[in-house]
């Protein structure tokens, strides 16, 4: 689809080709109700997946009580429909999801948007914060490291703010694009130390680069990447 879009963009269009249609509000119809129970979801793999595959897969995985309806938008990108509203935000607000170790990106769905801009490069991801200082679990440290990352969605604490206990989860929306973060170094009392970073539900990503998406250019090796991402991550 990019492709095709890079094509369009070098055409030089007759009078009539650049002639704007106006479309109006009713066109849509009906389409409204269909696209409040729908998602956009995009299985993040080279190897192209089938529709029924995908969807028969998925609906095990979610425990949909009734079918879902998958059609095809795209390499290995679905309209995914759901048979109510409830279902769907339930799968949502469950992200991230993985199909056979692979990243399935879902987004809401909006039926006023291009296929071609749908934007499949950043995923929520829980980030475990290993070997913190115990006074410094809590939701303000989480913040802090969780925003030199990305945007932090949410710190899992309890009711006071701690955190005491093998690890400090952070949901972070992550650039899928960059190298995945490993470690980040703290310095707490004149003390610099490391914390290193575990991720739930990883999914299959470069282990010579780190990255989950490697973008148009593909793989690129950089100096001294190699063998830095390993599968303790």
């Amino acid at each position: 689809m990019e492709e095709i879009e890079e094509v369009w963009r070098k055409l030089k269009l007759t009078d009539e080709e650049d002639c704007p249609i106006e479309v109006g509000q009713g066109v849509h119809g009906s389409m409204d109700l269909k696209g409040r129970r729908s998602l956009i979801g995009k299985i993040i793999s080279e190897r192209i997946i089938g529709r029924e595959v995908a969807r028969s897969m998925m609906e095990k995985v979610w425990k949909v009580g009734k079918p879902l309806e998958f059609q095809e938008i795209g390499g290995n990108c679905f309209g995914i429909t759901f048979v109510n509203r409830s279902e769907k935000m339930k799968v949502l607000d469950g992200c991230l999801w993985l199909f056979d170790n692979h990243l399935f990106v879902l987004l809401d769905f909006d039926g006023g948007m291009q296929p071609c801009l749908f934007n499949f490069d950043h995923a929520h991801m829980w980030v475990q914060m290993l070997n913190l200082p115990l006074s410094y679990m809590n939701k303000q440290m989480g913040e802090l490291i969780g925003s030199s990352i990305e945007k932090v969605m949410e710190v899992d604490v309890q009711e006071d703010g701690s955190a005491w206990g093998r690890c400090l989860s952070v949901k972070v929306e992550c650039d899928l694009r960059r190298s995945v973060a490993r470690v980040r170094t703290i310095v707490v009392d004149g003390r610099t130390s490391w914390v290193p970073f575990q991720y739930e539900k990883l999914p299959r990503l470069c282990f010579n680069c780190g990255r989950i998406v490697h973008g148009k250019e593909g793989y690129k090796e950089s100096e001294g990447s190699v063998g830095q991402y390993v599968v303790w991550l």
